[in-house]
């Protein structure tokens, strides 16, 4: 498992762009010379858009044995204070700079005359190979270390799941650094075979066209917020043989709506940073999860829950209260950290969410701890999209199902909630807009 790409076969492809295949060949080629060139460093953060440029700048670091950095986003003050972590380290893109303080290399396709035939490195396995952040949706993203050899295996886990062998050809709109996208995306077609489509398309448009430039069976991999944006678009979509949403809860109903418009199969992944993908479930067959094979949970008590597997360092215990319902089966509770008690009563935000997000005229919205250095909150606070529903309606319809005590306020109607790149709602940036909306009203 230490080799770069273990299921190298020679004249298969790793990746597409623009209807065209990129060899294996080719991609071993331009890893070597990249890699020559890359400059001294202690670390490298990786920030490139396109996903087979960071799939080559990856490669070639760890051909280099010096480890990658994956921000959680590409915010410059994210980078600058990863980058204060990790004396002597160096960005890396393939556009320019965008913050000068910083030392940067740009990352470019060498040109095909200067490639030489190059053979499948074998890599060191050092534990920090790659360190990935966690997303900061509920707090200061947090650095997690991870083998070359234990994701390997991970993504061989997920690829016996879910069918994908070397004809597989994958679109994802996840960026490659967030965890996700780099299992389903990169490490994949490494360990199987499987191609990759070059981009990282945003809007239905260009998700319809990467669809259209691979070749059967498709795989899209991506997020509820990308599937209700292609739902709403209308267009005529190429067949998809599966679909993979992760990154926030899917909606039965949505993913029913996926399934029929796009005549295909939906699931869902689960895991974290922490442990990277380690079940799986299809959204419209119910709420029970199947972990993956060789995953073993093990319930510490009603709140806590750890697991392990051969692709883990050791026993990693997960953020989400679960229901055990035997050794390959559990229900999804919600986060550990989500109960709140106010006033000696005891409620979870998700459920509270979930009573919100199901009001007639919510089309979404998180309730949340107004300051999170407070451990035992006196109130709640709402940041929703409601169109045509007005405060007092939304309080009225919330006294109906839960304690008037958990009604939030203040309660801020805006246009949009703020999403990072993979559509969740980091917490810190809910607590930057409720406190600029307090600060207006000052």
């Amino acid at each position: 498992m230490n080799a770069l790409m273990p299921a190298h076969r020679r004249g298969g492809p790793i990746a597409w762009r623009e209807g065209r295949t990129i060899s294996r060949e080719t991609f071993l080629s331009q890893v070597a010379l990249i890699a020559e060139r890359l400059p001294p460093a202690t670390h490298l953060i990786n920030l490139c858009e396109d996903r087979y440029r960071f799939m080559l700048s990856l490669c070639a670091a760890l051909v280099r044995d010096i480890p990658t950095l994956l921000p959680p986003n590409r915010l410059d003050a994210t980078v600058r204070g990863i980058a204060e972590r990790y004396p002597g380290c160096v960005t890396l893109s393939d556009g320019e700079a965008t913050d000068p303080s910083l030392p940067h290399h740009n990352i470019h396709e060498p040109d095909p005359a200067d490639l030489k035939p190059a053979r499948v490195p074998d890599l060191s396995d050092r534990a920090d190979a790659i360190i990935a952040f966690t997303s900061g949706s509920t707090g200061t993203p947090q650095p997690h270390a991870k083998r070359w050899s234990d994701q390997m295996r991970c993504s061989l886990r997920a690829a016996e799941r879910f069918g994908i062998g070397p004809e597989t050809n994958i679109v994802a709109t996840v960026p490659p650094q967030h965890m996700y996208g780099l299992e389903l995306s990169v490490f994949i077609p490494l360990a199987t075979g499987a191609s990759a489509h070059a981009g990282r398309p945003f809007f239905p448009e260009d998700v319809r066209r990467a669809l259209a430039e691979t070749r059967r069976p498709r795989i899209l991999v991506t997020t509820p917020v990308h599937l209700r944006a292609c739902l709403k678009a209308g267009l005529k979509w190429p067949e998809i043989d599966r679909v993979i949403s992760a990154t926030a809860p899917l909606d039965t109903d949505l993913a029913r709506s996926v399934e029929s418009t796009f005549s295909t199969q939906v699931n869902e992944i689960y895991g974290c940073t922490e442990a990277g993908s380690i079940a799986s479930r299809r959204t419209v067959a119910g709420p029970i999860w199947q972990w993956y094979d060789g995953v073993r949970a093990t319930q510490l008590d009603a709140e806590r829950t750890q697991v392990e597997a051969d692709f883990l360092p050791g026993s990693i215990p997960l953020n989400d209260r679960l229901e055990l319902i035997d050794e390959t089966h559990f229900r999804l509770l919600g986060r550990g950290s989500d109960m709140v008690n106010i006033g000696g009563k005891r409620a979870s935000l998700a459920d509270l969410n979930r009573t919100l997000n199901a009001i007639p005229g919510v089309r979404e919205g998180v309730i949340l701890v107004p300051d999170d250095r407070d451990p035992s909150p006196s109130r709640l606070a709402a940041i929703l999209v409601a169109h045509g529903l007005d405060r007092a309606e939304l309080i009225a319809r919330l006294r109906e199902q839960i304690d008037p005590v958990f009604i939030p306020r203040p309660i801020l109607f805006v246009d949009a909630l703020p999403r990072n790149e993979v559509g969740k709602t980091p917490h810190q940036w809910l607590l930057a807009l409720l406190k600029s909306e307090e600060g207006r009203k000052t």
